[in-house]
């Protein structure tokens, strides 16, 4: 009889543990590492406006490059960020910023970008730098950008996620979910100064 309960028990206990196992592994799905690309900058729009990402007082920023006559991928991500706010609670919508950097200076100018994201989201700060600065930029975040003969830009496609020190924590890929996004969000803005 005691064989019978000790065998019960001890089942009863893997089970238990492989709750905790399960349950553990979905809350810490979404992991997070110091990227060395990316992060602050300062630099003057072309409107002369500086610009400073440390000065957004949101703890998370989503930051990515596109430019206003993108057919596709921009759209696209502006509308799946949209949606990854949707999810959110209220708190959890204002701890984050949108920042899409333009890589068309030439057509994209500063009200023309503003304008452009904005119809997607509110929290939403669009710049066009001039072409030197852009070019440095893109560096920076070992961005993708090339221009192709029939007047499109083809360009990377990732949304760097970015902490309260402006460090680079994540990138997001376009073809993840705005499920991924929204908790990716939440994680990073529960613990928004990620320490090594």
């Amino acid at each position: 009889m005691k064989k019978v309960f000790l065998g019960f028990s001890i089942r009863i206990l893997f089970f238990c543990l492989s709750l905790c196992f399960f349950f553990a592994g979905c809350k810490a799905g979404i992991e997070f590492s110091e990227l060395p690309l990316g992060g602050d900058f300062s630099e003057k729009d072309k409107s002369g406006k500086m610009v400073s990402l440390k000065d957004f007082k949101e703890p998370v920023l989503l930051v990515f490059f596109g430019y206003t006559y993108c057919p596709d991928f921009c759209p696209n991500m502006l509308s799946k960020i949209k949606n990854a706010e949707q999810i959110l609670d209220e708190k959890t919508k204002n701890s984050f910023r949108t920042v899409f950097i333009s890589i068309d200076p030439l057509r994209d100018g500063p009200e023309t970008v503003q304008k452009y994201v904005s119809f997607f989201l509110k929290n939403v700060s669009g710049f066009s730098f001039d072409q030197t600065t852009t070019n440095r930029l893109v560096k920076q975040y070992a961005a993708f950008v090339e221009e192709t003969k029939d007047g499109t830009i083809d360009h990377s496609t990732y949304v760097y996620v970015l902490d309260a020190n402006r460090k680079t924590r994540k990138l997001l890929k376009s073809t993840e979910d705005a499920e991924t996004f929204a908790k990716t969000i939440e994680a990073l803005s529960r613990n928004p100064v990620q320490s090594e």
